[in-house]
């Protein structure tokens, strides 16, 4: 199927950027009347292959667009998770990305949503909506934060038919505030022009440069005390520093503007508490804030920033700190590159609380891990 490879070039295309798609992060589909082919969850759009697609019943899917489903969040999600399921016409062993059913609603043949940095210097900032609509207008849809699941996808299918009234057709651009970006074209082309040109509004009269300069593996006295806490714990423990670093780490009050999450992605692989050590603290300073922190949220720190030191990465394995490392990194950069738009807008508690309670994210996470990512 011509269509299906086409879709795992424009894929990989993306997912192999950084710029655009950290990890699992991100998904695509391509449809015809009858079926839409959609990433599974946990797959990694990097090396992604026609395999990693699951097959879904658009009449199915439309059905789900109708149906009444419970009040109750968890009852809800649990009954929407086995609609979805009856729309899977293949693999059976694949679960559909969460966001099917916006792949099913916005009117174009290939979708390609991904968590842009420089779209998301915007999107998780103060001047968000002002942004678009000053760069965009009429060009493209813009929605506040909202849960995912379900209750996004009615919130968003009645802002695209109200779109779809005032414009006679879908909206190519849907920007989700603390989140991404949908883009929607006839063939992957055209999925790559309009990248192109939002970037270029973006940019515009803004200075979207990062420090520049080269990362760097570092050890201290603080490192190596970290370490020997979480060996104990059969963690491992990874410190680096780049300019970027550098600037986050100089002082508390800088840390404040990395110290929570702007985006799901973010929980779902680096958790949403992380940790300040003061410069040169001593053993026993060091083990009383790993206890408390450990005590306060119930896990151990991911991410700890060592304050006029590094970023250090706790992770089970080499290639889970990496992923750590690129995901914290890039939100670093979201909020440097914020500061041109007003300034960062991190999710709030009650939206940190719902991701990380949530059922479909905890299974993504369970995959990723199984994966590698």
């Amino acid at each position: 199927m011509d269509e299906l490879n086409k879709l795992v070039e424009i894929s990989r295309y993306y997912g192999r950027n950084p710029a655009y798609v950290i990890a699992g992060g991100g998904n695509t589909s391509f449809k015809n009347e009858r079926e839409l082919y959609v990433k599974a969850s946990g797959i990694s759009l990097a090396d992604i292959t026609p395999a990693g697609f699951v097959k879904m019943s658009r009449e199915k899917l439309n059905e789900m667009e109708q149906a009444s489903f419970p009040e109750d969040p968890v009852e809800r999600e649990q009954a929407v998770k086995l609609a979805l399921g009856k729309a899977v016409i293949s693999p059976e062993n694949l679960r559909p990305s969460v966001e099917t059913s916006l792949h099913n609603l916005i009117d174009y043949p290939y979708i390609v949503h991904t968590h842009p940095t420089i779209v998301n210097a915007v999107m998780c900032a103060q001047d968000a909506r002002q942004v678009v609509e000053e760069r965009f207008g009429g060009g493209a849809l813009y929605m506040e934060y909202t849960d995912p699941g379900y209750i996004l996808f009615k919130k968003l299918e009645g802002l695209v038919r109200e779109y779809e009234g005032q414009h006679g057709r879908a909206p190519q651009v849907i920007f989700l505030q603390n989140h991404g970006v949908f883009v929607g074209g006839a063939n992957i082309e055209e999925i790559r022009a309009i990248y192109q040109s939002m970037e270029r509004k973006i940019r515009e009269g803004k200075a979207l440069e990062l420090p520049a300069g080269e990362r760097e593996e570092r050890s201290s006295d603080v490192v190596r005390e970290v370490a020997r806490f979480m060996k104990e714990r059969n963690l491992m423990v990874r410190s680096y520093r780049d300019p970027l670093i550098d600037h986050f780490s100089s002082g508390r009050k800088l840390f404040k503007q990395i110290s929570r999450p702007f985006s799901p992605d973010i929980i779902v692989y680096c958790k949403s508490k992380y940790l300040f050590l003061e410069h040169a603290a001593g053993k026993e300073r060091i083990h009383q804030q790993l206890n408390e922190f450990e005590r306060s949220f119930s896990y151990l720190p991911k991410v700890i920033v060592e304050e006029k030191g590094g970023l250090i990465i706790v992770e089970e394995s080499e290639t889970a700190i990496q992923t750590v490392l690129e995901v914290f990194h890039d939100l670093m950069k979201i909020s440097y590159l914020s500061q041109q738009f007003g300034g960062p807008h991190f999710m709030t508690e009650e939206q940190i609380a719902f991701i990380d309670s949530w059922e479909v994210e905890n299974y993504r996470r369970s995959v990723a891990r199984r994966s590698g990512t």
